[in-house]
């Protein structure tokens, strides 16, 4: 069986469906879906594993279609470094810890396990935007200018139509490098990370799930925190400081609001979503 063959044996020996899978394994829908509408032929091994791990299945019988035992399990390779058998080397130690890490996750249902990697990814995520953030702060040869916007971006309600004008903002060495433009946020509601008449850098990178982000709506601008509810076609902005979730904006697809991205906040960290 090739990949998409074992994916849909596997999908309906455990009740699931492309939906169910993408929350169990983490992997995006649309990118599980893209496998049967565009292939899979480039998949990271990354996303296969993610899937094998949810399905219980070994990443070697999920990728090579030449294995048709849905039990098969790679043989492990020992390494000794000389302490053992003539020729045969031994890994180094795994720690005490790591070791009762690893009997504790053998010990977890399938739930427990999904649970724990996602938390490990969190934690990898969060290491990974730090290591980020400290890359774009480093002070270059020369301090770069960017725009800095005079009318700022409510943190509340809609306070105040999108304008064009700005002034030159020199970046200090505190600030961080890769930013398209800078703005200052209004209002109390994204409160302590983002007080009234900070300054916030904005990017262009791509926005994930919970990411804080500038949005025109309705032509008023706001920094939000954004969540994207794929099932119900709903847009969340929310607001960090939960003492003023009246600030909150939901946006339905039948509303007729305007909605535009505007930007992605270059922040130190991730913030969990209302709830999570």
């Amino acid at each position: 069986m090739n990949f998409l063959e074992k994916l849909d044996y596997l999908m309906k020996k455990k009740g699931l469906n492309k939906s169910k899978l993408s929350k169990l394994s983490g992997v995006p829908y649309t990118t599980i879906d893209g496998f049967y509408k565009k292939g899979y032929e480039n998949t990271k091994i990354s996303t296969i594993q993610k899937i094998a791990l949810a399905l219980d299945v070994s990443l070697d019988y999920l990728a090579d279609d030449s294995i048709s035992d849905e039990h098969f399990q790679p043989k492990v390779l020992r390494v000794d470094f000389g302490h053992g058998e003539m020729g045969a080397k031994k890994a180094p130690p795994l720690s005490g810890e790591a070791m009762r890490l690893a009997k504790d996750y053998d010990s977890l249902d399938r739930w427990g396990r999904q649970a724990l990697r996602e938390l490990a990814e969190t934690e990898l995520q969060r290491m990974e935007d730090e290591k980020r953030f400290q890359e774009e702060a480093e002070e270059p040869e020369t301090p770069p200018v960017i725009n800095l916007f005079i009318n700022p971006s409510a943190a509340g309600p809609a306070l105040g139509e999108t304008g064009q004008s700005c002034e030159p903002y020199e970046l200090k060495p505190e600030d961080p490098r890769g930013a398209s433009y800078a703005i200052r946020v209004q209002g109390n509601s994204m409160e302590p990370d983002f007080p009234d008449e900070s300054i916030v850098f904005v990017n262009h990178d791509e926005m994930r799930d919970g990411d804080i982000g500038v949005f025109c709506v309705d032509g008023a601008t706001v920094i939000k925190q954004w969540h994207y509810d794929r099932m119900l076609g709903i847009t969340y902005l929310f607001s960090l400081n939960r003492k003023r979730s009246d600030a909150d904006l939901v946006i339905t697809a039948s509303s007729g609001r305007s909605l535009v991205w505007q930007g992605r906040v270059m922040t130190k960290k991730r913030y969990p979503l209302p709830g999570r």
